[in-house]
């Protein structure tokens, strides 16, 4: 890879776009992964500074910014990461929806990355609730990375990305087979009908949902954003929930101070109040 040289106002150029288009706050700690990740599209495109790479973004070359936004996600997941999250959705939280009234009950993975997360609540709903291909449930999973959406939805996975589950899971739930040579597994049908796949930038102005949620999984994104941009998620996510709805995050994230509207039940575990 060529070098090249990543002035200060660049990497300020650089956190500034990252900022407007992703809502990730880069700080000076994270300049060598910047460098790091953005050098390999000024290869890509053979070109010599990244004074030019910024202003091919500040051009919104709309080819290019896919490249420049899935550059910048972290993308750290893993199977039923969390467990007591899991844990949680499987002895109270799917047992009194699927007691309740309501005829449909919709989850929102938010920030699913590869797929492990909604993977993960749909094979927990299945083993716990053999029936509930007769109930309206469906997950949507969403992120900002085409490519990680891309692994998603095609829910194939590398031995050692699943070596962290049970023998008898991975019988049960996935099928063994090959990826480019290597052995891999893809998650059986029961689970992939399950979900939705979409791409959605949590700060686009606009999202395209319109319905209630009674589960939103938001895991280890928040702590990218910035404390005003959390709040406001925050209330977004609140204005798609009633009263008795759930929230959960990461367990290094908070609610504290941004959101008067959730109380907590448990570890990073919340219940819409207002």
């Amino acid at each position: 890879m060529a070098g090249y040289h990543l002035s200060d106002a660049e990497y300020k150029d650089i956190c500034a776009l990252v900022y407007q288009h992703t809502g990730i706050l880069l700080t000076e700690e994270k300049r060598k992964l910047a460098y790091a990740r953005f050098s390999k599209r000024l290869t890509a495109l053979k070109l010599t500074s990244f004074r030019d790479y910024c202003a091919l973004i500040k051009n919104n070359d709309q080819a290019e910014l896919v490249n420049f936004t899935n550059a910048i996600t972290t993308n750290l997941t893993s199977f039923f990461r969390e467990p007591h999250h899991f844990e949680r959705l499987r002895e109270h939280i799917m047992p009194a929806l699927m007691a309740g009234a309501a005829k449909k009950i919709r989850i929102w993975s938010a920030g699913c990355s590869s797929g492990e997360e909604p993977y993960s609540i749909a094979i927990t709903l299945l083993k716990a609730f053999p029936d509930i291909s007769s109930r309206d449930i469906k997950i949507l999973a969403t992120d900002v990375d085409s490519g990680m959406l891309g692994t998603a939805s095609r829910g194939i996975y590398s031995a050692r990305a699943v070596s962290g589950l049970e023998a008898s899971m991975l019988k049960e739930w996935f099928t063994a087979g090959t990826l480019h040579g290597a052995k891999a597994y893809k998650v059986n049908p029961p689970a992939r009908n399950l979900i939705a796949f979409k791409k959605l930038n949590l700060m686009d102005q606009l999202w395209p949902m319109r319905g209630r949620f009674d589960v939103i999984f938001c895991r280890n994104v928040l702590i990218y954003f910035d404390r005003g941009t959390q709040a406001g998620l925050f209330k977004r996510f609140s204005m798609l929930q009633n009263a008795g709805d759930h929230l959960i995050i990461g367990h290094s994230e908070t609610i504290k101070g941004l959101s008067a509207d959730y109380k907590n039940t448990g570890r990073t575990t919340y219940v819409k109040i207002a």
